[in-house]
Parts: C-alpha cells; sequence; structure tokens
C-alpha cells in the first residue's frame, strides 16, 4: 500500500498524511486535476497546514517527489550495500525494481508516468536523480572491475535497467499475460547476458 512507503522519511504525521494523499490522487486524477480542496478533503488536514508545510500545490509536489526519490535511493543503497561484485549488484537491484512495482505500484506508477517537469518545471529529470545514477554507476563500476564490458554508461544503463523499467510499465499497464514475477529470472538473465564481458 503506496501509504507505508514514505513512512520512512522525515517529516511530521501531518505532512507524511498530505504527503500520502498527493500521492494518492496525483497518481489517480493527475497533478493538474488535484485541488487543494482535494487534498484538505482526501488528507483530513487543514487548507492552513498545507500551505503552512508545503507553501502551495507546486511545493507540495516538489515535496513528494525529492522524498520519493530520496526513499528509493536509500533502499537502493541498501541493496548494493549487500552484494559485492557488478553482477549480483545488477540483479539485486532489478528484482528490486519489480518487487517495488509489486509492493507500491502507486509509487512506482506516479514516478514512471507523472510529467514531472510539467507540474515542476524548474525540476531536472528524474532519471538525472541520484536513484538513477545509481543504477548507471553500478554498471560503471562494473566496467573498472572487468565484470561489464566497455560500452558508454548510457547505453549499458538502457541496456541492463532500460528493459526491467518496461517490464515494469507492462506490468502497470496490465498487459502482461502472466505475474510480472513469472519474468524475473529470464528477464534478468537476458540483461546480464547483454552486458557482460
Amino acid at each position: 500500500m503506496a501509504n507505508d512507503f514514505l513512512q520512512r522519511v522525515d517529516g511530521s504525521p501531518l505532512q507524511l498524511k498530505v504527503l500520502n494523499s498527493a500521492l494518492q490522487l496525483f497518481a489517480d486524477k493527475g497533478y493538474f486535476n488535484t485541488s487543494i480542496p482535494d487534498l484538505v478533503a482526501h488528507s483530513g488536514v487543514s487548507i492552513g497546514s498545507i500551505y503552512k508545510h508545503f507553501g502551495d500545490k507546486e511545493g507540495l509536489a516538489r515535496a513528494l517527489m525529492e522524498r520519493l526519490v530520496e526513499e528509493i535511493y536509500q533502499q537502493q543503497l541498501a541493496v548494493v550495500a549487500e552484494y559485492g561484485n557488478a553482477q549480483s549488484r545488477y540483479e539485486a537491484l532489478a528484482r528490486w525494481m519489480c518487487q517495488l512495482t509489486l509492493d507500491y505500484p502507486t509509487v512506482m506508477g506516479f514516478l514512471l508516468y507523472a510529467r514531472h517537469q510539467a507540474f515542476l518545471p524548474d525540476s531536472s529529470s528524474i532519471c538525472s536523480s541520484r536513484a538513477f545514477m545509481l543504477l548507471r554507476d553500478v554498471l560503471a563500476q562494473g566496467m573498472l572491475s572487468g565484470e561489464v564490458r566497455k560500452m558508454d554508461v548510457m547505453v549499458a544503463a538502457a541496456v541492463g535497467f532500460g528493459s526491467v523499467l518496461r517490464m515494469m510499465q507492462l506490468h502497470l499497464d496490465g498487459v502482461l499475460d502472466r505475474p510480472l514475477t513469472v519474468y524475473f529470472d529470464e528477464m534478468i538473465d537476458a540483461g546480464w547476458r547483454a552486458l557482460k564481458s
């Protein structure tokens, strides 16, 4: 359930309540179709408290994006810390990404489908966030150790993790014939074979 995804990030219970409501509404209705009164009704938090803590709807969206990406980054760091080589890190991160999609479809749907720069025009692309950069770094380190064949790191990331992201999207779209978990082994094996030296 999306409501427990942000529990580990900083913020008062009131802020977390508003952030979780914003996540749900932005994912369901879209940013532009969600109003502050919608957020008040959904969260049960007063309009004054929303403005006090977040400034406005754009400030709320910015805080939500920052906290979602930070939580994902922290989870990735924990995954990477468990493994010592590029192959095991790649495989663990790919599984983790897919499991995150199964456990938190609202979170992943919002991150993958919302056009963030449309409502946060001065923000960087999510693909330049620390969370996405970490995926590239794992493959770059694999190139340095000789486990991953030499190629442009952006190409490596697209080959290794782009296919995982696409399968996550297909799952969220309800297109897959079978559960996403059924595809884990074949998808990860194919990705690693394309990357390995």
